[in-house]
């Protein structure tokens, strides 16, 4: 059996993804393991936030400035918010606990993660999606158990 050193839990904030970081969490205690807890950001988010910053439709794309203060914004709330519940769901880790924000496609960057950082499990959320809804919707946790290049535990 393979030594699980560092396992990797993505979130969202979501309900779905609190149980799973609570999951990774006593996994990662009774491992030993260390854990990084992993929430992308993805640019559509950029130009929602900067309309809802009251940039104006005019000058969201003509000044760098109202998109680097959007992204600056998810990020800081980001770090309130999601992060912050999703630390607490997973309590105290002795090996070892990183939280990382990324910008990109989720389940791509869920992926690209693991392998650039010696992942050897990832623990994520399901949203339950079945059926036509998964068909037409997609998956970011279906997408990464198809294409990971690790071990992925999926936690309802």
């Amino acid at each position: 059996m393979t030594e699980l050193k560092h396992l990797l839990v993505p979130t969202d904030g979501s309900e779905h993804s609190l149980k799973a970081a609570s999951f990774g969490g006593d996994l990662a205690r009774s491992l030993d393991a260390q854990l990084t807890v992993l929430l992308i950001q993805d640019e559509a988010s950029v130009i929602s936030k900067a309309w809802n910053t009251g940039a104006g439709a005019a000058n969201i794309f003509s000044t760098e400035g109202s998109i680097t203060e959007a992204r600056a914004a998810l990020e800081k709330d980001a770090m309130e918010h999601e992060l912050s519940d999703t630390r607490a769901a997973i309590g105290a880790v002795s090996a070892g606990l990183n939280v990382t924000q990324i910008w990109g496609h989720p389940a791509r960057a869920i992926c690209r993660y693991a392998k650039e950082n010696d992942v050897d499990l990832i623990v994520m959320g399901s949203h339950g999606r079945t059926g036509m809804q998964e068909l037409l919707l997609g998956s970011v946790s279906h997408a990464v158990v198809n294409t990971a290049g690790c071990a992925v535990t999926i936690v309802r």
